[in-house]
């Protein structure tokens, strides 16, 4: 899933702040592997009360197979964390993304998955004959990693030139990479049927195998549902003009059907889960729309997919259950569990909402939270990391201008080359023997090919133009 994550976020993001993304999310991690080992595995899983655990802090009597669960529970709370990093990338302080990334995971996730997943837990036990219901994470993960990721967006502000100063107008500030994204969202799809189908939790008991097959299918067809709705409710609705097939709403439709069905994919019809997913691919192209209109800013949509995604799931969960689901019967019991899931939604976001407002405000009081507007505009991976991803050096035109020969002897468009290295040049471009070395960094050496400095996407001039010849 953090592959995934990573491979996402860095093609959304522009060419400048890729390394920044990338150590954010390798680095959520291995800081969410040292808050879970010390606190978060205890607050979860631990004896305790009805609200919090005490016990197994630094996996401390946790042995054997309980390593298992831990390694599983570990992956949910890195997750819950790695849905926030895409709403503040491109201006979030790296200090900022250390301390929340092992809050979130050390403190505000497992307090709540002690309540939902313990055997002690206060929305597990319910009232005894009615229990709130999330079986993968709809709630748990999803709700809360969106609810922490709209207060940390809203706090930290847009992006410089996100939108017109004056008019408001959002401007369209596009990633650098949609391959990279797409293979992201590929490697997120299939996380999430290791996820939802991993949930059970064993699977050497009688009726585990029906149970993960119902629930990965479940997944898959919530998925696709979401997808292909999107797609086509972009198209009619034309969001951008002309219409197009767009495929990054089509990724986001299709992510969003699947967080939708985590909460109840052990217990849906297929045919459920074709619901569940429309209904969320719909609401994902709603609340991106809304969220534009607001004024706020996030980069990955990160909040429509999991925060619309999870609210709905967990509604969709007691609606939809097979046999004792509000569309089978309108009975009490299934009225008392739409409750205790609304109950859930309730306490999720509240929890949430309330630790990040006070995390990130303490970070934006003092001064910790957002980069400078020159750092913003540079891009933080030179100004903060010295490690840009596309370094000049291996684009520049030394790539296409040089290759050598394996015994040394070539020739220039018919002549031997003075320094022993043929040069191999792109059929609309010339050399000229006559031009002298340039001995300035930022100029081209001798019989090398000049770039255009005055364009944003650098290109070489065609020797059409008398000024390309060196």
């Amino acid at each position: 899933m953090q592959g995934g994550f990573a491979l996402l976020e860095c093609g959304a993001v522009r060419s400048k702040n890729t390394t920044n993304i990338l150590i954010k999310n390798l680095l959520n991690v291995f800081v969410a592997g040292i808050a879970y080992w010390i606190f978060g595995y205890a607050l979860a899983y631990g004896d305790g009360n009805s609200f919090i655990g005490f016990s197994l802090f630094a996996s401390y009597k946790v042995e054997g197979t309980m390593l298992a669960n831990w390694f599983f529970q570990f992956v949910f709370a890195a997750t819950a964390s790695a849905i926030v990093s895409g709403s503040v990338a491109e201006r979030c302080r790296f200090p900022a993304y250390i301390l929340y990334s092992f809050l979130i995971t050390g403190f505000i996730y497992p307090v709540v998955s002690h309540w939902t997943w313990s055997d002690r837990g206060w929305l597990a036990v319910g009232d005894g004959t009615n229990k709130f219901q999330d079986f993968a994470g709809s709630g748990v993960v999803h709700l809360l990693g969106g609810t922490s990721a709209f207060v940390g967006t809203v706090l930290l502000g847009p992006r410089i030139g996100k939108f017109d100063p004056i008019t408001g107008i959002p401007n369209d500030i596009r990633g650098h990479s949609v391959p990279l994204t797409a293979l992201g969202g590929f490697i997120l799809l299939f996380g999430f049927l290791a996820f939802n189908g991993g949930s059970l939790g064993h699977i050497t008991q009688p009726g585990d195998g029906a149970a993960a097959a119902t629930t990965v299918a479940n997944t898959i067809i919530g998925g696709s549902f979401g997808g292909i709705i999107n797609l086509i409710v972009h198209r009619l609705v034309a969001l951008s003009k002309p219409s197009q097939w767009s495929l990054l709403f089509f990724l986001n439709g299709v992510l969003t059907g699947m967080v939708s069905t985590c909460a109840g994919c052990e217990e849906f019809y297929p045919w459920g889960a074709a619901v569940v997913g429309t209904i969320g691919g719909l609401l994902f192209f709603l609340l991106h729309a809304v969220i534009i209109a607001a004024k706020i800013d996030d980069p990955l949509d990160a909040v429509a997919v999991h925060f619309g995604g999870g609210f709905w799931g967990l509604i969709a969960a007691p609606l939809f259950k097979r046999h004792s689901g509000i569309v089978f019967e309108n009975s009490n019991e299934s009225l008392m569990g739409l409750a205790w899931n609304v109950a859930g939604i309730t306490a999720i976001i509240g929890w949430s909402g309330i630790l990040s407002l006070i995390m990130f405000g303490l970070l934006k009081a003092f001064g910790q939270f957002r980069v400078d507007p020159e750092t913003e505009l540079k891009g933080l991976d030179i100004t903060m990391h010295g490690e840009p991803a596309y370094p000049a050096p291996s684009w520049e035109e030394e790539q296409y201008s040089h290759r050598y020969a394996q015994d040394g002897n070539y020739t220039v468009n018919g002549r031997k080359s003075k320094d022993q290295t043929e040069v191999d040049l792109l059929p609309n471009m010339s050399f000229n023997e006559n031009s002298s070395k340039q001995t300035h960094k930022t100029q081209p050496e001798a019989g090398r090919f000049r770039l255009m400095s005055t364009s944003t996407n650098p290109a070489f001039i065609p020797d059409t133009q008398t000024t390309t010849h060196l």
